[in-house]
């Protein structure tokens, strides 16, 4: 048996898209070019993955990477400004910590963005394409703002694992870059000269973000069923029609990104080393049987001793 059984009460209960949403959705259609449609607007430029010691949230051993970084993984990397930067937060973390946190969110922000990115005239890359054929939705605005929220939330919830006194600045920072980024597409690419009609759709926005920021978290203490459909809500916009073995990789890969990001060392996101893998690599996971859904559903179950 496949997932379906798992997430079908929660998908029939949970409500549909919010009426913000739909008239956020219609204001930003797809009626413009989008040749610059979800690229940074600050064109951040990351150094080769090769040369960064970075670590795959989705896939990390766990048995390999169970404790704190060695020191040479956590060793600052990147030329003299960046050992500088180091050196100054070193003598004066109170002053400097402001600046660390822009730099470094401003890079695990763009590790977000690229998710669903997409330019016309341009390949969609392997992310992409899972983010948009596999899950059958259309290139919007919403649609890439709904999938970089839901990477954003997962660091996010690392970032609530700082101490204290930095979770408050290193969270504002980089939920500010979304909105920067938000707008500046508002002005680039859909001539929003108004800047108060850009007011007006930002507070949408920001109605939107809280609300997924909210079921996810709830998702995360409750269970895999109702992060299922805070992701059919928020990402799939409560379509009736999703397939649900899609839906449950999703799911299976959220898990793990979190589960990965829990096993790292704070020094491994200060130096902003982590990337995401792919959704579509849990297909295997959620097509294991299940006897115990197969129990539920009164389906057959095969012992172990059977031949």
């Amino acid at each position: 048996m496949t997932a379906r059984g798992v997430f079908s009460t929660y998908l029939r209960i949970s409500s549909g898209p919010t009426a913000s949403r739909r008239a956020l959705s219609s204001r930003f259609s797809p009626s413009t070019p989008a040749s610059r449609l979800h690229t940074s607007q600050w064109k951040f430029q990351q150094p080769p993955a090769a040369n960064r010691g970075v670590f795959n949230a989705g896939q990390i051993d766990l048995r390999a990477n169970g404790g704190p970084a060695s020191p040479e993984e956590t060793k600052p990397r990147g030329g003299i400004f960046r050992r500088v930067a180091e050196k100054l937060r070193e003598k004066m973390p109170n002053a400097t910590e402001p600046y660390v946190a822009h730099g470094v969110t401003l890079e695990l922000y763009n590790e977000c963005l690229k998710q669903a990115a997409y330019a016309e005239g341009h390949e969609l890359s392997e992310s992409a394409r899972f983010w948009y054929d596999v899950c059958d939705r259309p290139k919007t605005f919403m649609s890439w703002a709904q999938v970089t929220v839901l990477h954003m939330w997962m660091f996010v919830v690392r970032i609530r694992a700082f101490e204290l006194d930095r979770v408050k600045t290193w969270q504002q920072h980089f939920v500010d870059h979304f909105f920067y980024d938000a707008e500046g597409k508002m002005i680039h690419t859909y001539n929003i000269s108004s800047g108060g009609q850009r007011k007006t759709y930002l507070k949408d926005l920001y109605s939107q973000y809280r609300g997924m920021i909210a079921g996810y978290d709830e998702g995360l203490c409750k269970g895999d069923a109702v992060l299922a459909a805070a992701i059919w809500r928020n990402v799939f916009d409560a379509r009736p029609d999703i397939d649900l073995e899609v839906l449950a990789m999703i799911t299976s890969y959220v898990r793990r990104v979190i589960h990965g990001l829990d096993k790292i060392d704070n020094q491994v996101l200060y130096s902003a080393r982590v990337t995401f893998g792919l959704p579509n690599e849990e297909a295997a996971t959620v097509r294991v049987e299940s006897k115990f859904i197969g129990a539920i559903m009164g389906a057959p179950v095969v012992s172990d001793g059977a031949a």
